[in-house]
């Protein structure tokens, strides 16, 4: 088997990757690495930071999930979701480092918040807090199903937040172009076999 692919099932980062791999019909094997810090001394070997997901390509080492994401689609010569040209492939770019910026960031402490506390006064808070953001994120959006008009590696590296976003019960009616996006992801197939 040539992909092999250090993961944990509760890990978005490598939830993501699968969902790509899944949708591009690819087969890999999988070998799990725990979440526990501090990483094994073994994983720490492969990949120095310790995050999770790793690739090994047949030896070709990759860590950093969005890497994996483009490495993957240029592999694949999946064009349509990493486009050729630069300008097109830079929009795709630029979606990938605001979403691992700034917007997954605002939703991650939404989402710890809601996994830390009944409280519904510190999730309205944070909801609050972060409503600028997801304000922001509602412009940036395409008002087609997926978040630059067409499916492309953006909504492959949103889809876990997206997803965990039902679980947290943010609420999404003020934002409809980030609701209307949420839902045309999480209805990929390939994204409900990836979950855990």
């Amino acid at each position: 088997m040539a992909l092999l692919l250090y993961d944990n099932p509760n890990s978005g980062n490598a939830l993501k990757v699968r969902f790509l791999m899944r949708d591009l019909g690819l087969e890999w094997e999988t070998h799990e690495v725990p979440l526990s810090r501090p990483r094994p001394a073994w994983y720490l070997k492969l990949n120095a930071l310790g995050g999770v997901p790793t690739l090994d390509d047949n030896g070709f080492v990759l860590t950093e999930s969005n890497t994996i994401l483009r490495y993957l689609a240029q592999r694949e010569g999946r064009v349509d979701l990493y486009p050729d040209g630069p300008r097109e492939r830079a929009r795709v770019d630029e979606f990938l480092d605001r979403w691992s910026a700034t917007l997954r960031p605002a939703l991650k402490r939404y989402e710890t918040t809601a996994s830390q506390t009944l409280d519904a006064t510190a999730r309205a808070a944070v909801a609050t807090e972060i409503g600028p953001i997801l304000t922001t994120l509602e412009t940036l959006l395409d008002p087609g199903a997926f978040a630059l008009g067409d499916l492309t590696l953006a909504d492959f590296a949103a889809a876990p937040a997206l997803h965990r976003s039902i679980a947290s019960s943010l609420d999404l009616s003020p934002f409809p172009t980030i609701a209307a996006w949420r839902a045309a992801v999480l209805v990929r197939p390939a994204l409900r076999l990836s979950l855990p």
